[in-house]
């Protein structure tokens, strides 16, 4: 999948990558969706081991976090593309769910977190919330997969929509500090928004530049 960008592989192809027999990946693994479920497993244990290593109060981890998904995705960006296309087009809802699943713990840890710290509201409930933000980051991650956004741009879009869910319940003693970062962050959108549009348009000149001379 890193080599091909594409979401699907074969079996025949994996062994012979692996420079194995073709049944050593089933005697391993049984089949071919039990090994994107290691694949998936594999990912989201190095992605919690980097958030741990982070020394992030309890609200500034939700914005780290965003961070250091993107840093992996511009580091194998073919790889992570093939794989979120795999889970969320071709995969079926089996696929989503063994993808969700873990990732939707380590956001509902990281509320609770939150509202222990005092930082996000009591009342709010932890699964909802932590379902709405990772719907919100991947929102962004989709955008990014179809090439609608750069990795620059998903980075800031997906803190600026945690900006705005986490000031929304947000306590006295956290409501400044995001407030500040969103502030920030629209002003960074307007940035990006302006370097898009002059793309845009040296684009459309080139455009009808090549016309003119044909």
């Amino acid at each position: 999948m890193q080599k091909t960008g594409r979401a699907g592989f074969s079996m025949r192809a994996l062994a012979e990558e692996a420079g194995v027999s073709v049944p050593t990946p089933y005697n391993l693994f049984g089949s071919k969706q039990a090994i994107m479920y290691a694949v998936l497993d594999t990912d989201i244990e190095h992605y919690g081991a980097d958030l741990d290593a982070l020394a992030a109060d309890e609200i500034g981890i939700f914005f780290e976090a965003v961070t250091v998904a993107v840093q992996r995705f511009g580091s194998e960006p073919a790889f992570h593309k093939a794989v979120l296309s795999a889970v969320y087009n071709e995969g079926g809802k089996e696929y989503r769910a063994m993808f969700s699943a873990p990732r939707h713990a380590m956001w509902r840890k990281l509320v609770v977190a939150a509202q222990n710290a005092g930082l996000i509201a009591r009342h709010v409930n932890a699964d909802a919330f932590a379902l709405q933000l990772g719907r919100s980051f991947f929102a962004s991650i989709l955008e990014w997969v179809h090439g609608e956004l750069s990795l620059d741009e998903l980075h800031t879009w997906a803190q600026y929509g945690f900006a705005l869910l986490l000031l929304g319940v947000a306590t006295a003693r956290s409501a400044d500090e995001l407030d500040d970062r969103m502030r920030a962050l629209q002003k960074q959108l307007g940035r990006l928004w302006r370097q898009r549009q002059v793309a845009i348009e040296e684009s459309t000149a080139v455009r009808a530049a090549n016309q003119r001379g044909n």
